[in-house]
Formats: C-alpha cells, structure tokens, sequence
C-alpha cells in the first residue's frame, strides 16, 4: 500500500471511530425497561431489567392494555429466567420507553422466546439476552398464515414495506412499485403506525387477495407496469430494525 493509500486508510478509520463514539454518547439513555411483578400468597417478586428494543400497540381506549409483539430484553441469569417463564405465561408487564410513561402490556398467549449470551467488556459473566416475539409477529414469516390480514413491521420504509409483504405473501412485485404501493396503503387507511423502541414499526392491513386487486386494477390503469427485460430482481432495502455501521474495503 502507498503513503497515500495509508494516510486515506488511517483517516477513515479514525472517522469511524469517532463516529461510533458519537453514536454510543449516552446511549443508556436510548435504552427502555420492563418490570414484571408476581405476587403470591407469602412473597412478593418483582424483576426489572432494561430493554433495547420494542414493538407496541397501543389500544383505541386509552384504558386498555397495550399488545406487545416484540421485547429485546437484558438482564441477569436470575432476571431472564423468570421473564422467560413469564412470556410463556402471558404475564402483564410494565414497560417504560424514554420519555413515555409506564404502560402495561402483554405478548399474549403462544408467544415465543429466543435466549442468548452477549459478551461484555470488563465482565466476568456474560450479559444474558431475551428476545419475545407475539404469536401474531412469528406468523409474518413467508407461508406461515396466508389468510391473515394483519402484518407487523419493524420499518415503514416504502421499499421494506412492499418487500416484506410480498415475501409473506408471495405476491409478484418489483421494487419499482414500492411508491405506488406506499400511496395505496396510505388511501385506503391500510397503514397505521405502531409504538418502538430503536425502530420505527407500522402495522400493514390487507390479505392475498386484497393486493393482488390492487395490483390488477394499477397494471389496468398504467399505474405500474411490468418490466420489459427479464431478470433477477434485486432488492435494495434501507436499515431499518437494526443500524449498520459503514465499513470500507482496501486493496
């Protein structure tokens, strides 16, 4: 490598670096937490733990309980345990977001749990990681309940929206008509916006056969319209659930 393609090299890296310290500046306070309280006939047991991500939806009446369809949660061996055991149960929990104050929500029955360890630092133990999903968000999987007319995303990214549904559906679809798609969705009222925590979720409302029409009725009305040229198809999807930090490549 030349002086000059080292110097390149070593400012970029030192950007980098400051950017993800300008990234990581109080980052604990982009952090949300769950408390999980159980009462029982002698004790009182109540755990809380912080929590990095979230997907909440939040009833019509302000009375009612919030449904939560994904929690990513961190804690102690102790702590994780007993939320997992929770989860299982369709247990209540309390959820802060920053800036928002508590609200009761629950995965509801059928949830499912995913465990792991994360390495930190400065620790002997290792931080144990939980994630929950509802039983309605594991459904949004291609194939899995094609008849529902509900799908929750983590984006609402036009092309990540029409990506996604299109691939639970399989619905045959270009990336091109990710913004006609986004305007039809926003006509019709099938869009609606969710609560998150480090992303930005929306709740699409429609079936199979309610955009097959649509896509019908805009080929009829030169809307859209299928490419000329036979191909692969190649998606170019924004980060949306989780950020990625930019690399470069030296040779």
């Amino acid at each position: 490598m030349t002086k000059a393609g080292a110097d390149k090299k070593s400012a970029l890296l030192m950007s980098v670096n400051d950017w993800r310290k300008r990234k990581l500046q109080n980052a604990h306070q982009r952090f949300g937490s769950l408390e999980f309280t159980k009462r029982t006939k002698d004790t009182t047991t109540r755990v809380r733990v912080h929590i990095d991500r979230a997907v909440l939806e939040t009833p019509k009446d302000e009375r009612g309980q919030s449904s939560a369809h994904l929690i990513s949660m961190i804690g102690g061996d102790s702590e994780i345990g007993a939320l997992w055991a929770a989860v299982t149960e369709g247990a209540l929990f309390q959820i802060q977001l920053p800036g928002r104050t508590s609200i009761p929500a629950s995965l509801g029955p059928e949830a499912q749990c995913f465990r792991g360890s994360v390495m930190v630092p400065g620790r002997k133990r290792p931080v144990r990681h939980l994630v929950a999903v509802s039983a309605e968000l594991a459904k949004t999987k291609p194939g899995a309940d094609r008849e529902a007319t509900r799908t929750i995303l983590c984006g609402g990214d036009p092309a990540f929206v029409l990506y996604r549904v299109a691939y639970r559906y399989g619905l045959p679809v270009v990336p091109e008509w990710a913004p006609w798609f986004m305007r039809e969705l926003n006509q019709r009222m099938a869009i609606t916006p969710l609560l998150g925590l480090g992303c930005s979720p929306v709740l699409v409302k429609g079936n199979k056969q309610t955009f097959l029409k649509w896509i019908g009725r805009a080929l009829r009305e030169y809307l859209i319209r299928i490419p000329a040229e036979n191909g692969s198809i190649s998606w170019k999807l924004p980060s949306t659930f989780l950020e990625v930090e930019f690399a470069a490549d030296f040779k």
